[in-house]
């Protein structure tokens, strides 16, 4: 029985996807890419899952795309796999729950854009990040020239884009790209407990705040804080927020479900 390409796991409404393409440091082919499309899509309906880790399978996070399969003859109308691979990113990009990726290695190119599709990033110290692209005369189409120069320096985000190296996690941490970086032993245990905490609010409440942080940059900024202010009312309506306001006056822990 062969081994899957994508492992899954749910544990205490965490579900842990690991790529497990070690020998390809996790490039992004047909298969790894409709594994990832499918198993986002159920946790999105899932109740259970509240937040997603994706982390790697030996020395890699993800090399980016499979480039083997770019050589491959398409037939007229039929998507190849950088399409498959950017409807993956406006999909994560979508995701109404929170993901963590753990960087548990080299991260490059798409691998690189598939980190930033995710709403906290911890990396491994021995982890190194870059873009690739300009190594085999390719221009990113997956986020990462738009995306880098709105969370590193413009300078540094140029030339990772223009040299194509790979930096170390701890050059880049500097910059502000990661919430941390772990010892390699450490990082699952670094992420685990923060997607606990993460896993322990109100799904309802941290769907309806990821939408307006993630849409917030392409809005002026009384126009982020109506569309915040429209969510906080939605939000009074909802029973986590009569749980919560509950369990304040009650000194206790509030229990949340999620509507």
């Amino acid at each position: 029985m062969t081994e899957s390409i994508l492992l899954s796991q749910l544990q205490d409404n965490i579900l842990w996807l690991t790529m497990n393409q070690p020998d390809n440091l996790n490039s992004l082919g047909f298969d790894l890419v409709a594994a990832l499309r499918k198993d986002f899509d159920e946790a999105a309906r899932n109740d259970k899952v509240r937040v997603v880790v994706l982390t790697g399978e030996g020395r890699g996070f993800c090399a980016g795309a499979d480039l083997k399969t770019m050589t491959r003859h398409y037939a007229p109308g039929e998507p190849d796999v950088l399409d498959c691979i950017v409807a993956l990113f406006d999909e994560l990009r979508c995701f109404p729950k929170p993901v963590i990726a753990a960087v548990n290695g080299i991260a490059a190119a798409g691998g690189t854009e598939l980190m930033l599709c995710c709403d906290l990033i911890y990396a491994a110290r021995s982890a190194k990040v870059g873009d690739a692209h300009c190594n085999y005369g390719i221009v990113p189409g997956g986020g990462g020239a738009a995306i880098l120069p709105r969370i590193l320096p413009a300078p540094v985000a140029k030339y990772l884009l223009f040299t194509g190296e790979l930096m170390p996690a701890e050059t880049l941490a500097h910059y502000g790209l990661f919430n941390a970086v772990v010892d390699d032993d450490q990082l699952l245990d670094q992420v685990g407990a923060v997607a606990n905490v993460i896993a322990s609010k109100s799904p309802i409440g941290l769907r309806r705040t990821k939408q307006v942080a993630n849409e917030a940059l392409d809005k002026t900024t009384a126009d982020a804080i109506l569309h915040e202010r429209l969510m906080s009312r939605d939000q009074f309506r909802s029973r986590d927020y009569q749980e919560g306001l509950k369990a304040f006056l009650e000194k206790r822990k509030p229990d949340f479900h999620g509507y």
